[in-house]
């Protein structure tokens, strides 16, 4: 790592490893007028204020207000992926906030909307699910109409709106300062050289060979977190405080029971998650002795848990070999994802590398008019090749979602996000298994498959049980400070990683570095998403199920609730099965490990 011991600034990053961010405005003065011209559109919106009784009103400004929100997202999509560019601009935090601010005054300006139709009586509201004029809005009315006891009164709609900007300070604020005011020290690689630590290189770290790279990497990684737990103990139960008041203003029971509703699930499918993971815990425990018989040491410390189990297995993959890799592994998902994947990567879909200042980890973020695009911090690792395959499935599933639904349906639920993405991973496993055959390349492929589960499914499903946890105690009133956080999160990484584990103080602190608690409970969605998509996968591995029914999932979007799509290429996540399945391979999976190291 001596040649990058230092992160470059983003003008040192060829222009072929950016994004095009100029198919969305190739001039800001355009960014500019869509902003100018969503004030005036808005201006209309209460000229329907008191005439929402006959369907073709009520039409008339669903289709005002989706217009305007589709100028909207593509704005606020611009100004956010430039802000992730380099988090340290000012000119792009000001975009970003403009647009931030557009939107909650959107919200605050079709306050009286949802209100003033749910006046109607019950009949009413059902005849407008029959109107002709409405049937492009039959699935979110639908959804209000479902919902019609947790709706306010106009006034009280209003002032949930006009909170929505300050409520969203927690989240924020922690962003602004984990990735772009965080500074983090240099430690010696295993060549001795002296390397800046970032967020992302702090995983290349725990994956070196050398135990003491990965130990000085873990210790400096949390002395910085240690410098400002309280803080970040602050800020999540400044979190945890805005769910809270939300739900109860909504007249739900509490934070995650309206947090499941929005996607029409129930609390049994999370609670069931937690049940079924605890209750494979011991085949965990025995990945967790592998590693220590392997590594040949005493105990698994926390920096030991991703260290290779294949000794020497060190792959450097460009990021042009990546990509010839994903295309011939997806190519079971047919001719026209692989047509998508292609125009992806000759056209600019991807921000490859890191940079100073630039968003840590990775994602896929577009909008209706845009590509999907994705932001990456490849560094040459086997590992970023199963990233860049998951988050380009994230990317497939919006423009497929986008290219076959209107605005009003395109956008889908959270629950059926992690499909695609990991059946993508799953295919590119399988792929690599064919043509890494060698006892030493099947061992390390069956490690990356158990370190999946462990990150997806059961890392992601503690989280699961910790938020819920903590959320449960700000809605009892009790304080969250930086010593009970560690404490409860140190328990849950007792019972997960088990005897066998040294439980290092260090780690009980990674609550404070994890975005996702600001998600409002998504992480359960992981560890549902990543037994589906096992599910999915094999079955298109192994020739069982239709290629047509899964390509129109995803080309459904959100016009169908999640768990019904899922049903449709046949599974059923309302019960424990895919789940339970899912678990049992990973049991069978230890075993194959055990038996090749």
């Amino acid at each position: 790592m001596s040649e990058t011991s230092s992160i470059k600034e983003r003008s040192e990053t060829p222009e072929i490893s950016k994004w095009d961010l100029e198919r969305l405005y190739d001039d800001e003065s355009k960014w500019k007028k869509d902003m100018d011209r969503v004030g005036s559109e808005k201006a209309n919106i209460l000229d329907f204020k008191g005439r929402l009784k006959e369907p073709r009103e009520i039409a008339d400004l669903i289709r005002l207000t989706d217009n305007i929100s589709r100028r909207l997202e593509k704005a606020f999509t611009y100004a956010h992926l430039r802000h992730d560019e380099d988090l340290r601009i000012t000119k792009y935090q000001e975009f970003h906030d403009i647009a931030m601010n557009h939107m909650v005054k959107l919200e605050m300006e079709t306050s009286f909307i949802i209100p003033e139709i749910l006046q109607l009586s019950d009949e009413e509201l059902n005849s407008l699910l029959e109107a002709d004029e409405l049937q492009f809005a039959k699935v979110p009315l639908k959804d209000i109409i479902r919902k019609k006891e947790h709706f306010l009164s106009e006034r009280e709609e209003m002032l949930l709106a006009m909170a929505d900007d300050a409520l969203e300070t927690p989240g924020k604020v922690f962003k602004m300062l984990n990735d772009a005011d965080l500074t983090f020290p240099s430690i010696k690689d295993a060549d001795g050289n002296e390397v800046e630590l970032s967020h992302g290189r702090y995983f290349s770290f725990m994956i070196s060979e050398d135990r003491d790279v990965r130990k000085r990497a873990f210790k400096a990684m949390y002395s910085v977190y240690e410098k400002h737990k309280n803080t970040f103990a602050a800020l999540l139960e400044g979190e945890l405080k805005k769910r809270m008041f939300r739900a109860k203003a909504r007249n739900y029971p509490s934070a995650i029971g309206s947090s499941l509703d929005n996607d029409e699930i129930s609390l049994e499918v999370y609670d069931s998650l937690i049940e079924a993971v605890r209750s494979h815990l011991p085949s965990m425990h025995d990945y967790i002795d592998i590693r220590r018989s392997v590594l040949e040491i005493d105990q698994v410390h926390m920096y030991d848990v991703y260290a290779p189990l294949v000794k020497d297995f060190d792959r450097k993959i460009s990021y042009e070999e990546a990509w010839d890799i994903i295309l011939e592994a997806l190519t079971p998902l047919g001719d026209e994802i692989g047509a998508i994947l292609r125009d992806a990567r000759e056209n600019r879909w991807i921000d490859v590398y890191e940079n100073r200042g630039k968003r840590s980890g990775a994602y896929s973020s577009g909008c209706y008019d845009s590509v999907p695009y994705i932001l990456m911090n490849f560094e040459g690792k086997v590992n970023d090749v199963f990233t860049l395959a998951h988050e380009i499935g994230h990317s497939v599933h919006t423009y497929l979602a986008n290219k076959n639904q209107p605005h009003i349906t395109a956008d889908y639920r959270i629950f059926v996000a992690e499909v695609a993405s990991t059946v993508n991973e799953n295919l590119l496993l399988h792929h690599l298994s064919k043509v890494w055959t060698s006892r030493e390349e099947r061992a390390y492929l069956i490690n990356h498959h158990l370190d999946s589960f462990k990150g997806t499914v059961f890392r992601q499903t503690m989280f699961a049980e910790f938020e819920q946890l903590i959320s449960s105690m700000v809605e009892d009133y009790q304080p969250l400070t930086a010593e009970g956080l560690s404490e409860a999160y140190g328990k849950l990484n007792r019972d997960h990683f088990g005897p066998g584990t040294y439980l290092d103080d260090e780690i009980k602190l990674e609550w404070s570095r994890i975005p996702h608690f600001y998600y409002n409970f998504y992480v359960y969605k992981y560890a549902t998403g990543f037994s589906a998509a096992t599910a999915i996968s094999n079955s298109i591995i192994s020739g069982k199920i239709d290629l047509e029914a899964y390509t129109n999932m995803l080309k459904a979007g959100g016009s169908k609730p999640p768990i019904d799509l899922l049903r449709d290429v046949g599974v059923d996540l309302s019960t424990p099965k895919p789940v339970d399945d899912g678990l049992k391979l990973f049991d069978s999976l230890v075993d194959d490990l055990s038996g090749l190291l």
